[in-house]
């Protein structure tokens, strides 16, 4: 057993222009680590181990760029500066403990770490003469009826199974991260914003609160749940209704990870407003003090997101976590 071992490589570029207003900072890097410790779950039993030894077998490979942009600039007596800032990066598994698949699509390497993966969902089937023209679903001994969720069958074998399970989606921490602001200033009168955001990520929705009635009559029900369009025998039989048929006491066909659940959650926030006054050094001298500023400060004021569910930063599959609290504070601060 060793430590695991990182080769890296990075190639960067640091800049100014125009008498230090326009300037800042740009990296690529590639990352390969080799001899990740992991548990060996996939030794045959004919080895004769009784528990799964942990051994030094797994490798990653990680590369990307990240940069730093900045532009200052006076107009008359204003004067602003433009900042943003950016990382981008792409991993990918290239060596990891497992078995052999005639299905190379089912195995870990060649995948991003934390990968989504799992059923493509075609739809919800429309009626019995339907489920027996379509291959066989048969998840947990569980018959599907018509409203529930209807899978591609990958491999052809005319059952879907997790031999059918792929990659789809980005991963469920963003690949993208990134921010940017602007900040001005005009005799004792400042103020800046600021936009962060994340991209290149998704994840599967899930829970009680996504499955209404999966835990029998106990648990919360979001309101997008109740309000939208539903599968209804005899009422509303669409197949490309956004929840399937209602089930209780769960459903093993429908709660699997497919398609049919997996939400994008890509967001840009307007993180911060700041503006403030600074009282002038004649007024505050005769008060004993060095600086005075008169502020009003704002958080979290506004998210752009396909994702209306709850706030995709929580990173929840079931929205049962505390959001991010929008705040606006004024204040006074002094400097004595």
């Amino acid at each position: 057993m060793t430590w695991e071992v990182a080769t890296k490589h990075n190639l960067g570029l640091d800049f100014s222009l125009f008498g230090d207003r326009f300037g800042g900072a740009l990296d690529y890097f590639y990352e390969q680590r080799d001899g990740i410790y992991m548990t060996r779950n996939y030794i045959p039993a004919s080895v004769g181990i009784l528990s799964a030894p942990r051994a030094n077998v797994g490798s990653t490979l990680n590369k990307g760029f990240d940069g730093q942009l900045k532009y200052s600039q006076q107009i008359n007596q204003v004067n602003f500066t433009i900042r943003g800032t950016m990382v981008y990066s792409r991993n990918e598994i290239l060596e990891a403990d497992e078995q052999y698949s005639n299905y190379p699509y089912t195995r870990r390497a060649g995948f991003r770490v934390n990968q989504n993966k799992g059923l493509i969902a075609l739809g919800l089937f429309k009626d019995y003469e339907d489920i027996r023209n379509s291959p066989v679903q048969n998840f947990e001994n569980f018959r599907v009826a018509p409203g529930d969720i209807k899978y591609k069958d990958i491999n052809g074998d005319g059952a879907i199974d997790d031999n059918d399970i792929v990659a789809i989606g980005a991963t469920r921490y963003p690949n993208l991260t990134y921010g940017f602001g602007l900040s001005a200033n005009w005799k004792g009168f400042d103020a800046s914003i600021l936009f962060q955001g994340a991209g290149k990520s998704s994840f599967f929705i899930n829970g009680y609160t996504i499955y209404p009635f999966s835990s029998g009559d106990w648990g919360n029900i979001l309101t997008d749940v109740v309000e939208s369009n539903r599968w209804i025998l005899g009422g509303n039989e669409d197949v490309n209704a956004v929840y399937p048929r209602l089930s209780y006491n769960g459903n093993p066909n429908n709660y699997r990870p497919s398609s049919y659940w997996l939400r994008e959650s890509s967001y840009m926030r307007l993180k911060t407003v700041d503006a403030g006054y600074t009282f002038p050094k004649v007024f505050t001298n005769r008060m004993g003090i060095k600086t005075m500023r008169l502020y009003l400060l704002g958080t979290n004021l506004l998210t752009f997101s396909k994702f209306k569910l709850w706030d995709p930063e929580m990173n929840s599959t079931n929205g049962q976590q505390y959001p991010l609290a929008k705040t606006i504070t004024m204040g006074l601060t002094l400097n004595l």
